[in-house]
């Protein structure tokens, strides 16, 4: 027994360096890892783009950490978006009237929305449940519409 595991560990111990040794042609895909993505920080949310440009017409992936307490106010988008949420909980609203404490809904980690084109939403995070982070995918240049209605 004490042999096999003996050839076991020197068979695994000399693949290790084989696994080190791989890497990603940056000419079949691009990747980053997390320490590699820049992320602007802000007082309501911190935002990255890893893909695109907000300003430039194509595909963009847009990574929002919203802070408790800050919500978006209603607004809607000319293109549709596609929403993961990755942390946390997002809380999401389809409502032109702000108001973040009655009209939101909560949605946990995993959780997949589309925001549906010219669908009014807000959406941000709640001091209860802490930050929300989310992995929104749309096209771009990224244009709002304010839509909100006072009561």
């Amino acid at each position: 027994m004490i042999r096999h595991l003996l050839l076991a560990s020197m068979f695994l111990g000399s693949a290790a360096p084989a696994f080190a040794q791989a890497s990603i042609d940056p000419t079949h895909a691009i990747a980053l890892t997390p320490d590699q993505i820049q992320w602007k920080k802000g007082e309501a949310s911190d935002t990255a783009w890893p893909i695109g440009d907000p300003d430039k017409p194509g595909a963009c992936l847009e990574l929002i950490k919203w802070h408790p307490g800050h919500f978006s106010h209603p607004h809607y988008h000319p293109h549709a978006r596609y929403a993961v949420v990755i942390d946390g909980t997002w809380w999401v609203s389809t409502s032109n009237v702000y108001d973040p404490d009655h009209n939101t809904v909560p949605y946990p980690k995993g959780s997949v929305l589309t925001d549906l084109v010219n669908g009014t939403h807000y959406d941000g995070a709640k001091p209860e449940t802490g930050d929300g982070t989310v992995a929104i995918f749309m096209d771009c240049p990224l244009t709002a519409v304010q839509t909100e209605v006072k009561k």
